[in-house]
């Protein structure tokens, strides 16, 4: 069996930075570069998703406080660089903001919001990637609203950090 040397996060950044000079030119919303290096571009999700992101958003904003981000590119060990729906830590953990660069480290939490059953292997791979670069917990909301907290040990049956999450019934219209 043949071992592959996967880029360093060097080089990962490196295209990074160089697809999303461009993006703006592009009309794309964002990029990720996957463990190869190769550049995955953002399909557009619905307004319903971008709503329910928003939601989530709002309501662990006003559970934890204001160290919440929405579409942070992170980057993992495993999976290169990914842009998670929601992602919350202490104030105390985030860096110094570059903004041409992904969070260095992946945040305590973070959230994936299913735009539908397709998505559901990506963030299966995205949630693993999360937990396995020092994530503490990763919440899916799934596309009929079904709320799913997991730690490195499995799915769990409430928050480590207390948190819950009620997406509101209206935001599946387009499920």
């Amino acid at each position: 069996m043949k071992t592959q040397n996967l880029p360093g996060p060097d080089r990962l950044l490196t295209v990074w930075q160089k697809v999303t000079g461009n993006a703006a030119s592009d009309g794309r919303g964002g990029y990720e570069i996957d463990p190869l290096g190769r550049v995955i571009a953002h399909r557009r999700v619905c307004p319903w998703h971008q709503f329910l992101v928003t939601d989530m958003f709002c309501q662990l904003a006003s559970q934890l406080g204001p160290r919440v981000a929405m579409r942070q590119p992170v980057t993992t060990r495993s999976f290169g660089i990914r842009i998670a729906d929601v992602v919350w830590m202490p104030e105390e953990k985030w860096p110094e903001i570059d903004s041409n660069a992904p969070l260095p480290s992946v945040p305590d939490l973070c959230i994936e919001v299913l735009a539908d059953d397709n998505d559901a292997d990506q963030v299966e791979r995205k949630a693993d990637a999360y937990l396995n670069s020092g994530a503490q917990e990763v919440i899916i909301v799934g596309p009929l609203g079904k709320v799913e907290f997991r730690g490195l040990d499995g799915p769990r049956a409430s928050s480590l950090f207390r948190v819950t999450l009620e997406p509101d019934p209206m935001f599946f219209a387009w499920a």
